[in-house]
């Protein structure tokens, strides 16, 4: 009866902490892909302006 909780217990830390980590990665992709497109508007507009619409759109 214990080693039942003690495999569901070990099962749920592992999805948890496979959940965070997953979490980490796409929300460091998504940012990372948004900051690029912001870099080459920058470029492009050779200007900071499109930096401050992202901030904005972003707050």
């Amino acid at each position: 009866m214990m080693s039942d909780l003690l495999i569901y217990g070990v099962i749920g830390i592992l999805t948890f902490a496979i959940g965070l980590l997953a979490g980490y990665v796409a929300t460091t992709v998504y940012h990372r892909r948004r900051f690029i497109l912001v870099a080459e508007g920058c470029r492009d507009a050779d200007s900071i302006e499109p930096l401050i619409d992202e901030l904005e759109r972003e707050s």
